[in-house]
């Protein structure tokens, strides 16, 4: 056996980590970690409360991803603001303007530009007209002071991070899970998330998104991960990816979302037997932490 370990985790409790996936991981004695936004339990195409307790029963691992699955990380401005504007405009490509996802109304974030700062509740969302079609956000009430788009950004306030990672937890904890991992929502976070990730969870299973391996000894709170979707990863790729871990050793981390196509359970099984043919352990992030701490 390779000292190497290769933890898979899907996002956002999709029904299909249930209904594809399970069986193809059942069938090679694999568990995997499951990335779950405690709302979102129960709704259309996601998992229900009693398939995740029958998962986690059988050693898979949940993992707490969000309250809301809200941005946690800064918007650039695509345009200067002025004293009295109640709206922005966004440089950027996590605003989803037109989905119910990332940005919420009646959520507080804040303007600054490092020595000013304005806290702002959000009253709207959407893809402003013309040609450019950048998103903006609007506001309860207007701003108080002007920012430069250059240096200001537009972020979540401390106080909604606390909300999205604390409470992402506590909302487990009340269905009868204890998550001790966290999955920063579309890979995205800034200091202040990791301040917070590091006072209230074990480990962060992507600190970061690059295609290595986590290196024996690397900080639970700091581990790495990559996607085995077929648009990130060819098979090529991802058998080098795993011939590392079973060579240095340390922890490999696979992700996925199983309800996109890019995602079939055969690709799944083929990263399964691959790292079995090379002697890794497939296992989940607690375990490997676990397993780390005690050695």
């Amino acid at each position: 056996m390779s000292d190497g370990r290769l933890a898979l985790t899907f996002d956002d409790g999709y029904a299909t980590d249930y209904e594809d996936i399970y069986p193809v991981l059942d069938d090679r004695d694999a568990p995997a970690s499951l990335a779950v936004v405690a709302d979102w339990l129960g709704e259309e195409g996601h998992l229900s409360v009693e398939q995740l307790r029958e998962l986690a029963d059988d050693g898979w691992e949940v993992v707490a991803h969000g309250r809301k699955h809200r941005y946690l990380q800064a918007h650039g401005l695509a345009a200067d603001a002025s004293a009295g504007d109640e709206r922005l405009l966004l440089d950027s490509d996590h605003a989803f303007p037109e989905a119910d996802h990332g940005l919420y109304p009646e959520d507080t974030f804040e303007v600054t530009d490092g020595e000013r700062t304005e806290t702002v509740t959000l009253a709207e969302k959407g893809v402003a007209a013309g040609d450019a079609g950048d998103p903006f956000v609007r506001f309860e009430a207007p701003l108080g002071s002007s920012f430069d788009a250059e240096e200001a950004v537009f972020r979540p306030t401390r106080e909604q991070i606390r909300d999205e990672i604390e409470g992402s937890k506590r909302d487990l904890q009340e269905l009868g899970f204890e998550p001790t991992t966290f999955a920063l929502p579309y890979d995205a976070a800034d200091a202040r998330v990791w301040g917070v990730v590091a006072e209230h969870f074990e480990a962060l299973a992507d600190a970061a998104v690059r295609s290595l391996p986590n290196p024996p000894g690397a900080s639970p709170l700091d581990l790495q991960r990559y996607y085995l979707e077929t648009d990130a990863m060819r098979l090529a790729e991802i058998e080098t990816y795993l011939d590392g871990v079973a060579e240095r050793g340390g922890l490999g981390i696979l992700a996925g979302h199983t309800a996109w196509d890019t995602v079939p359970p055969e690709r799944v099984a083929a990263v399964v037997d691959a790292a079995h043919e090379r002697g890794i352990e497939v296992t989940t992030v607690r375990e490997a932490v676990e397993s780390d701490a005690d050695s």
